[in-house]
């Protein structure tokens, strides 16, 4: 399985207008009550790795398919890129 690393700065149009949502689940997974939903500053963009806020860092896709969609698995420094994804393919 081939994994993909793309530098982007966290001014980046995929960061912005994001919403933090806590629901409740129904029994089939779907979303039920919506209880609360809190906008995400945007210029607040952890590490999953480290939870460090960054200025610029790696989405990570784990297939060609989720790369080309745009479909990221999340955002990590070059400290966890190298350390959990060391043979990431960087793509532009």
């Amino acid at each position: 399985m081939t994994v993909y690393a793309k530098a982007t700065k966290s001014s980046g149009p995929i960061f912005h207008g994001r919403v933090q949502t806590i629901a409740t689940l129904n029994s089939d997974l779907s979303i039920g009550r919506v209880i609360s939903q809190d906008p995400i500053p945007d210029s607040l963009t952890l590490c999953n790795g480290c939870n460090e806020n960054m200025a610029e860092g790696y989405l990570v896709y784990l297939s060609k398919a989720n790369l080309k969609a745009n479909r990221p698995y999340d955002y990590y420094c070059q400290e966890c890129l190298d350390r959990y994804f060391p043979k990431a393919q960087k793509v532009k």
